[in-house]
């Protein structure tokens, strides 16, 4: 679906560039931005680039170390792994794209396992927490919103395929303002698509418009916003997921006082205090 892209072009060329020219040092170049702006798009659309197979001796791309944290454990857990690897990086100047990062520790444990040989490494990782893209690099690249243009050709392309790139004229008033209400976020665009795709009525487009919320967050499934919790979640600590699981014990809709979950809480010994702060201090923490 590469050709389906829009908009990166120009964000690809300014990381291809940062990532090529610089040190001899080992350099991180972060790419920041919201979930569903596109980073996993671009880190992708990036790693395929020939400037990068031609740039760099050897590369680990996001495509590479899927389930995602059987890789992080590989690079945290084992020496011998670590060994491996060091060896691997002393051939020549080498490129590892790492997706969506969600704690500074990983930057850490994949800094230290490169030799410091003066060939010119570089990391690439993409991450929602502009905390985390600073950690790594002071600069991080900061991904923008499409355009208003570039979200009418994402749709366009999304529902009418590569090859036709055209909206009915009839469609044309309700494509645009569909495009605007995703606000710039190619997800949006792509989940909107979806519900459009092989359709060419009026009435249908004219639904979609009207209820562009809908369409993102129920799509299909009453339950689907959950999948982006889930999402969630499953990057927290035990001891965080375990203090989350609490908001389960109130009614739905219910308005959870913080006093009264941080009591649960602390009765259950999930906050571990110390001599200089109260437990309930930690957990507001």
């Amino acid at each position: 679906e590469e050709n389906e892209v829009v908009g990166f072009d120009e964000e690809a060329k300014i990381v291809i560039e940062r990532l090529a020219k610089g040190t001899d040092d080992l350099d991180v170049i972060p790419v920041v931005g919201l979930a569903g702006l596109g980073k996993t798009t671009l880190a992708i659309k990036i790693y395929n680039d020939p400037k990068i197979s031609y740039e760099f001796f050897k590369t680990i791309g996001p495509q590479q170390y899927k389930p995602k944290r059987s890789f992080l454990v590989y690079w945290k857990d084992s020496r011998n792994a670590r060994q491996n690897i060091k060896i691997w990086l002393s051939g020549g100047k080498c490129l590892i794209v790492l997706d969506d990062l969600w704690a500074t520790d990983v930057v850490d444990s994949v800094m230290k396992v490169f030799p410091e040989n003066s060939k010119g490494h570089r990391i690439m990782l993409t991450t929602h927490d502009l905390r985390i893209g600073r950690y790594a690099n002071p600069g991080p690249h900061s991904l923008k919103f499409l355009t208003d243009k570039e979200s009418f050709q994402l749709l366009e392309k999304r529902v009418f395929g590569s090859n036709i790139r055209k909206c009915p004229e009839d469609l044309i008033a309700h494509r645009e303002s569909i495009a605007k209400q995703c606000s710039g976020l190619p997800l949006a665009v792509v989940v909107i698509a979806g519900a459009l795709k092989g359709h060419t009525s009026e009435r249908v487009w004219q639904m979609v418009k009207d209820n562009v919320g809908k369409h993102l967050i129920n799509k299909d499934d009453p339950q689907s916003c959950l999948k982006y919790v889930e999402m969630s979640y499953g990057h927290l600590p035990e001891d965080m997921k375990a203090c989350f699981l609490y908001c389960g014990a109130f009614p739905q809709g219910f308005e959870i006082p913080a006093w009264k979950l941080i009591r649960l809480w602390i009765s259950d010994g999930l906050i571990n205090s110390n001599l200089d702060d109260r437990p309930e201090d930690i957990a507001e923490i």
